[in-house]
Order: C-alpha cells, then sequence, then structure tokens
C-alpha cells in the first residue's frame, strides 16, 4: 500500500512536471491574448497541449509514487535515488523540449516560399512527436539511474 508521504511526494513532482509543460502553453496564450501572435482562434492545440501536459504530469507523479516505494523495498536504490533520477529526467526533458521547435524551424526554413498552411501536417508531427519523443527519452534517462546492478558477491 502506497503511504500518505509518497502520495504528496509523488503530488509535488507532477506539479513539478507541469508548471516545465505548461509555461510555453501559458507563454502563447499570453502573446495571444496581447495581440501580438494574431488570433488564439488560429492555435488549434492549446487544449490539447493543456491535456497533454496534465497528463504527462499524472503520469510523472505515479512514476515518482511508485519510484519511492521501489526504493523503500530495494536495498539497490537509496532512499534520495528517485528524486535524483527525477531532476534527471526533467533535465533531459527541457533539453529535448528545446531542440523540439528547433528541429521544426529548421526543417521550416528549408523552403520558406511554401506557405506554412500547406505545411500544417508537419508543424503537427514534429510538435506532437517531438513530444513524446522527449517524454521517452526523459523517462529511460530517468529509469537508467534506478536500475543499478546487483552488487556480486565474492566468495
Amino acid at each position: 500500500m502506497t503511504e500518505p508521504r509518497h502520495l504528496v511526494a509523488g503530488t509535488l513532482a507532477a506539479i513539478g512536471v507541469f508548471a516545465v509543460e505548461i509555461w510555453p502553453v501559458l507563454l502563447v496564450w499570453k502573446a495571444g491574448a496581447s495581440g501580438s501572435v494574431g488570433d488564439l482562434s488560429e492555435v488549434r492545440l492549446l487544449g490539447i497541449s493543456t491535456l497533454y501536459s496534465a497528463a504527462v504530469a499524472v503520469l510523472a507523479g505515479w512514476l515518482m509514487t511508485r519510484a519511492l516505494v521501489l526504493a523503500e523495498s530495494s536495498p539497490r536504490i537509496g532512499r534520495f535515488d528517485p528524486w535524483g533520477a527525477y531532476a534527471l529526467g526533467i533535465g533531459v526533458y527541457n533539453l529535448a523540449l528545446t531542440a523540439v521547435p528547433a528541429i521544426m524551424y529548421g526543417l521550416l526554413l528549408v523552403d520558406e516560399n511554401k506557405s506554412l498552411r500547406d505545411r500544417e501536417w508537419l508543424v503537427y508531427l514534429l510538435w506532437i512527436g517531438g513530444n513524446i519523443v522527449a517524454a521517452m527519452l526523459a523517462f529511460l534517462a530517468a529509469r537508467f539511474v534506478l536500475r543499478r546492478p546487483e552488487p556480486s558477491l565474492k566468495s
């Protein structure tokens, strides 16, 4: 059974991931409200981005709760190792999320004479696919921290 302190820690981890994930969405919303990016009705991914942010946060919170329970029952994993894995995962996630628009802009600027509306599918594919790949890379990096080899027994 999961203890309340694990649930609190998982909730804090989820809030941290949600904050990392939602700030670009909030920046787009703020820019749209000021009129600097045009009409927000043209930005179709804001609602989906908010739902995605919430889903990633819930998943991260659940994974943190599981990692803390695992750390208590495993002699191989230290008490603070799940938090180290979390920090590494957040760092990898931020780095990968920074690379997504850079790659997207690079690919879009190669053929800058074409309309963006003609390549809207590419923007969606790169943005959604890039976010999913970033989440997977972060998960694998964090998992690497928690997968220590069994100590060898010397006779």
